[in-house]
């Protein structure tokens, strides 16, 4: 790995909080999924949207394809399937997302200077050369610099504040951007449309700058560890937000034996059969309120790793090699379907089967009918019509730690006898 490591912005929160991470990280691919490819697609409609100055349902029935390495564009004559490309035809439902989100950008640029996919580069900041990613907005808004992050997934809500992708990218953008105008202010806005989720931090271009020496700092450390060679115990960090998306995650020591001491309440020997050390005696453990917090707190962490741990194994088994104990079976089968629908249904029809028990009919839901109406399908006169027809339960008690910004429900204790009773 050269000394010149590429420090992305999308990965900002786990280099800077594991600067060892980069080592344990080099050489392993990156593994696509069709949500990340479908994302991939999202993108593009929208600097597609932006760029030409339309709305999304423009580009409704027609098919952008993913590129293997990352990248898209529209479907063209002479597309051969099996190149690697994934297909995406954009439909309603990506369509009402991602309006969603134009909408929001063209609210907040509205009489100033916008910039699609801007790349913007950060190598000064960071001490490190050739450094950069791409914002997909930039807004030059009188004193103040924005960025804009689209996210399509349905995944984890991400706050905007203090967030080190987004000060990467304004970093970015006060770097090509700073001499244009006098700016004091820098805002950084998350945009998740499928979960109705748009979050907006602003900060001082001096505030922003002090995160720069703090991420020059760890880029220098997580440097250092690639030049010097890594210290396990000073340089891996293991914790929620930086492993999550870490691609290391099952082979990363310091998660594991973090882990373990958490499950076991002690040290344990990786090198040795760990199920004999975590000592479990079937009796019933009560915690008080401290220790049940603090397990809590580390559940999401050993949960990330066991799934990591799981797909490590089964990829090894694979691709035919060896994990100890364990072995691939044929799993539970899929569900029956037809091998045609069209014989299928001429069969029946020959059968005399009548139409009303040949096909299963069902009314669409609230959320299919509100994507018909972003894209138009519904009129927005009728839509309020349909609106005073919709209802929806309350949501259940849901355990959060203190920092989710719901306020917390206040149960008493009459009220937790009752729920016990149920």
């Amino acid at each position: 790995m050269s000394a010149h490591a590429k420090f992305s912005p999308s990965s900002a929160h786990r280099w800077m909080a594991c600067p060892g991470s980069l080592v344990l990280e080099a050489g392993v691919p990156d593994e696509s999924s069709d949500f990340a490819d479908e994302g991939t697609a999202a993108h593009f409609l929208a600097s597609e949207s932006l760029e030409q100055g339309v709305d999304a349902a423009h580009f409704l029935g027609r098919t952008i394809l993913v590129a293997r390495e990352g990248g898209a564009d529209w479907l063209s004559e002479g597309w051969v399937p099996g190149n690697g490309a994934k297909p995406f035809v954009v439909d309603g439902e990506m369509a009402g997302h991602v309006q969603t989100y134009l909408d929001t950008v063209r609210q907040f640029a509205e009489g100033h200077e916008l910039l699609v996919e801007q790349r913007v580069e950060f190598s000064d900041y960071i001490g490190v050369p050739e450094q950069f990613g791409t914002s997909d907005a930039v807004i030059l808004a009188d004193d103040e610099i924005q960025a804009h992050d689209l996210k399509y997934g349905r995944g984890v809500k991400v706050d905007a504040e203090h967030n080190p992708q987004l000060m990467l990218y304004a970093l970015g953008a006060l770097n090509e951007f700073g001499m244009v105008g006098d700016f004091k202010r820098v805002r950084i806005v998350v945009h998740q449309p499928r979960l109705d989720h748009v979050s907006e931090w602003d900060c001082s271009v001096e505030e922003l700058l002090a995160f720069a020496e703090e991420a020059k700092g760890r880029a220098s450390w997580a440097t250092n560890c690639i030049n010097l060679g890594l210290d396990e115990e000073e340089d891996l960090v293991p914790g929620e937000k930086q492993c999550r998306f870490c691609k290391a995650k099952a082979s990363c020591p310091k998660l594991t034996q973090h882990v373990l001491d958490t499950v076991a309440d002690d040290f344990v020997d990786t090198t040795q059969p760990i199920v004999p050390q975590l000592g479990f005696s079937g009796d019933q453990v009560e915690h008080d309120g401290e220790k049940l917090g603090n397990l809590l707190s580390a559940v999401n962490l050993i949960e990330g790793w066991c799934k990591a741990i799981r797909s490590k194994a089964e990829s090894e088994l694979l691709a035919g090699r060896a994990v100890l104990g364990w072995k691939l079976v044929e799993g539970r089968r899929g569900a029956r379907k037809w091998s045609s629908e069209e014989d299928a249904e001429a069969t029946l029809k020959s059968m005399r089967v009548k139409h009303e028990q040949m096909y299963d009919y069902s009314l669409i839901s609230p959320t299919t009918a509100e994507k018909l109406a972003k894209a138009e399908v519904i009129g927005k006169r009728q839509w309020p019509k349909l609106q005073a027809l919709i209802t929806q339960a309350e949501g259940r008690p849901s355990v959060a730690p203190e920092s989710d910004k719901r306020p917390a429900l206040v149960v008493t204790a009459v009220d937790s006898e009752f729920e016990s009773l149920v």
